[in-house]
Protein backbone atom coordinates (compact mmCIF):
# COMPACT_ATOMS: atom_id res chain seq x y z
CA UNK A 1 0.00 0.00 0.00
CA UNK A 2 1.18 3.55 -0.69
CA UNK A 3 2.23 5.70 2.25
CA UNK A 4 -0.51 7.53 4.05
CA UNK A 5 -3.26 5.07 3.14
CA UNK A 6 -5.53 2.94 5.23
CA UNK A 7 -7.76 -0.10 4.66
CA UNK A 8 -11.45 0.42 3.91
CA UNK A 9 -12.39 -2.67 5.97
CA UNK A 10 -10.97 -5.56 8.01
CA UNK A 11 -10.95 -7.94 5.03
CA UNK A 12 -8.82 -5.58 2.96
CA UNK A 13 -6.53 -4.92 5.92
CA UNK A 14 -6.08 -8.63 6.61
CA UNK A 15 -5.16 -9.30 2.98
CA UNK A 16 -2.75 -6.38 2.73
CA UNK A 17 -1.09 -7.17 6.05
CA UNK A 18 -0.69 -10.82 5.09
CA UNK A 19 0.97 -9.74 1.82
CA UNK A 20 3.26 -7.31 3.67
CA UNK A 21 4.30 -9.98 6.16
CA UNK A 22 4.91 -12.49 3.39
CA UNK A 23 7.08 -9.99 1.51
CA UNK A 24 9.20 -9.43 4.62
CA UNK A 25 9.35 -13.16 5.52
CA UNK A 26 7.41 -12.58 8.73
CA UNK A 27 4.87 -15.20 9.74
CA UNK A 28 1.94 -13.36 11.33
CA UNK A 29 1.02 -16.58 13.11
CA UNK A 30 3.79 -15.69 15.57
CA UNK A 31 1.57 -12.86 16.82
CA UNK A 32 -1.22 -13.43 19.31
CA UNK A 33 -4.84 -13.25 18.14
CA UNK A 34 -5.26 -9.99 20.06
CA UNK A 35 -2.15 -8.46 18.49
CA UNK A 36 -3.33 -9.43 15.00
CA UNK A 37 -6.77 -7.90 15.64
CA UNK A 38 -5.10 -4.70 16.83
CA UNK A 39 -3.00 -4.42 13.68
CA UNK A 40 -6.13 -4.83 11.54
CA UNK A 41 -7.92 -2.08 13.52
CA UNK A 42 -4.93 0.24 13.16
CA UNK A 43 -4.74 -0.45 9.41
CA UNK A 44 -8.37 0.66 9.12
CA UNK A 45 -7.80 3.83 11.15
CA UNK A 46 -7.66 6.95 8.95
CA UNK A 47 -5.18 8.69 11.26
CA UNK A 48 -2.65 5.83 11.55
CA UNK A 49 -3.36 3.38 8.73
CA UNK A 50 -0.75 1.23 7.04
CA UNK A 51 2.26 3.40 7.90
CA UNK A 52 1.82 2.73 11.61
CA UNK A 53 0.96 -0.94 11.15
CA UNK A 54 4.03 -1.55 8.98
CA UNK A 55 6.24 0.08 11.64
CA UNK A 56 4.55 -2.08 14.28
CA UNK A 57 5.02 -5.27 12.26
CA UNK A 58 8.67 -4.42 11.64
CA UNK A 59 9.16 -3.77 15.37
CA UNK A 60 7.44 -7.05 16.23
CA UNK A 61 9.68 -8.90 13.79
CA UNK A 62 12.84 -7.39 15.29
CA UNK A 63 11.61 -8.19 18.83
CA UNK A 64 10.88 -11.81 17.91
CA UNK A 65 14.27 -12.21 16.27
CA UNK A 66 15.98 -10.66 19.30
CA UNK A 67 14.09 -12.98 21.65
CA UNK A 68 14.97 -16.00 19.52
CA UNK A 69 18.64 -15.00 19.58
CA UNK A 70 18.49 -14.47 23.35
CA UNK A 71 16.95 -17.91 23.86
CA UNK A 72 19.71 -19.44 21.73
CA UNK A 73 22.35 -17.69 23.86
CA UNK A 74 20.60 -18.88 27.03
CA UNK A 75 20.55 -22.47 25.76
CA UNK A 76 24.24 -22.23 24.98
CA UNK A 77 25.00 -20.80 28.41
CA UNK A 78 22.86 -23.47 30.12
CA UNK A 79 24.83 -26.14 28.27
CA UNK A 80 28.21 -24.70 29.35
CA UNK A 81 30.67 -27.62 29.42
CA UNK A 82 32.48 -26.13 32.42
CA UNK A 83 29.27 -25.09 34.25
CA UNK A 84 31.43 -22.29 35.57
CA UNK A 85 28.63 -20.13 36.99
CA UNK A 86 27.51 -22.91 39.29
CA UNK A 87 31.05 -24.03 40.02
CA UNK A 88 32.25 -20.66 41.33
CA UNK A 89 29.12 -20.22 43.46
CA UNK A 90 29.78 -23.57 45.14
CA UNK A 91 33.57 -23.44 45.40
CA UNK A 92 34.49 -22.35 48.90
CA UNK A 93 37.57 -20.39 47.87
CA UNK A 94 35.57 -18.32 45.33
CA UNK A 95 31.97 -18.23 46.53
CA UNK A 96 32.48 -15.33 48.95
CA UNK A 97 34.58 -13.24 46.59
CA UNK A 98 33.60 -10.82 43.83
CA UNK A 99 34.29 -13.54 41.25
CA UNK A 100 30.73 -14.99 41.09
CA UNK A 101 29.29 -11.48 40.71
CA UNK A 102 31.71 -10.59 37.93
CA UNK A 103 31.08 -13.84 36.11
CA UNK A 104 27.31 -13.34 36.45
CA UNK A 105 27.69 -9.86 34.95
CA UNK A 106 29.53 -11.43 32.02
CA UNK A 107 26.74 -14.00 31.59
CA UNK A 108 24.03 -11.33 31.83
CA UNK A 109 25.79 -9.17 29.24
CA UNK A 110 26.08 -12.17 26.94
CA UNK A 111 22.38 -13.04 27.38
CA UNK A 112 21.43 -9.43 26.73
CA UNK A 113 23.33 -9.40 23.46
CA UNK A 114 25.92 -6.93 24.69
CA UNK A 115 29.59 -7.13 23.96
CA UNK A 116 31.02 -10.38 25.17
CA UNK A 117 34.48 -9.17 26.12
CA UNK A 118 33.36 -7.62 29.36
CA UNK A 119 35.50 -5.72 31.81
CA UNK A 120 34.78 -5.03 35.46
CA UNK A 121 35.90 -1.97 37.33
CA UNK A 122 35.44 -0.80 40.86
CA UNK A 123 37.21 1.61 43.15
CA UNK A 124 39.08 -0.46 45.74
CA UNK A 125 42.27 -0.53 47.76
CA UNK A 126 45.44 -2.02 46.30
CA UNK A 127 45.12 -4.95 48.72
CA UNK A 128 41.51 -5.64 47.68
CA UNK A 129 42.47 -5.33 44.06
CA UNK A 130 45.42 -7.67 44.47
CA UNK A 131 43.19 -10.26 46.12
CA UNK A 132 40.60 -9.95 43.36
CA UNK A 133 43.28 -10.52 40.73
CA UNK A 134 44.42 -13.65 42.59
CA UNK A 135 40.81 -14.90 42.85
CA UNK A 136 40.26 -14.21 39.17
CA UNK A 137 43.36 -16.23 38.29
CA UNK A 138 42.07 -19.13 40.42
CA UNK A 139 38.73 -18.99 38.61
CA UNK A 140 40.47 -19.20 35.25
CA UNK A 141 42.10 -22.43 36.43
CA UNK A 142 38.65 -24.06 36.71
CA UNK A 143 38.01 -23.71 32.99
CA UNK A 144 38.82 -26.40 30.46
CA UNK A 145 38.89 -24.13 27.44
CA UNK A 146 35.80 -25.88 26.04
CA UNK A 147 33.28 -23.94 28.12
CA UNK A 148 31.47 -20.66 27.54
CA UNK A 149 33.93 -18.53 29.49
CA UNK A 150 37.48 -18.25 28.28
CA UNK A 151 40.40 -15.85 28.20
CA UNK A 152 40.52 -14.92 31.88
CA UNK A 153 42.99 -12.17 32.61
CA UNK A 154 43.39 -9.08 34.73
CA UNK A 155 45.37 -5.89 34.40
CA UNK A 156 47.33 -3.85 36.90
CA UNK A 157 45.61 -0.76 38.33
CA UNK A 158 45.39 2.20 36.03
CA UNK A 159 44.36 5.78 36.66
CA UNK A 160 42.19 6.19 33.58
CA UNK A 161 41.78 9.91 34.11
CA UNK A 162 45.52 10.40 34.21
CA UNK A 163 45.92 8.20 31.13
CA UNK A 164 43.36 10.36 29.30
CA UNK A 165 40.83 7.53 28.90
CA UNK A 166 38.14 9.17 31.05
CA UNK A 167 37.10 12.77 30.58
CA UNK A 168 34.93 13.48 33.58
CA UNK A 169 36.22 11.07 36.19
CA UNK A 170 35.86 12.15 39.80
CA UNK A 171 38.30 9.51 41.03
CA UNK A 172 40.58 7.00 39.47
CA UNK A 173 39.23 3.53 38.81
CA UNK A 174 41.08 0.29 38.49
CA UNK A 175 40.15 -2.02 35.67
CA UNK A 176 40.07 -5.38 37.33
CA UNK A 177 39.13 -8.41 35.35
CA UNK A 178 38.05 -9.54 31.94
CA UNK A 179 36.58 -12.72 30.58
CA UNK A 180 35.35 -13.57 27.12
CA UNK A 181 32.07 -15.40 26.70
CA UNK A 182 32.20 -17.19 23.39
Amino acid sequence: MPKGTYAKDATEAEGDLTAYCKASNFDREWLSVERRATTVRIACDQEYGYDEVYRTIDTDQVALLAETAKQARKSKLDADDDDLLSLVEHTEELSKTLVPNILQQCADAYLGGQRINLGFSKTMTRTEFGQLRKDWTVEGEYTTGDGMFTNFHSFPPQDKQKAGRVRWATRSRAEACRATCS
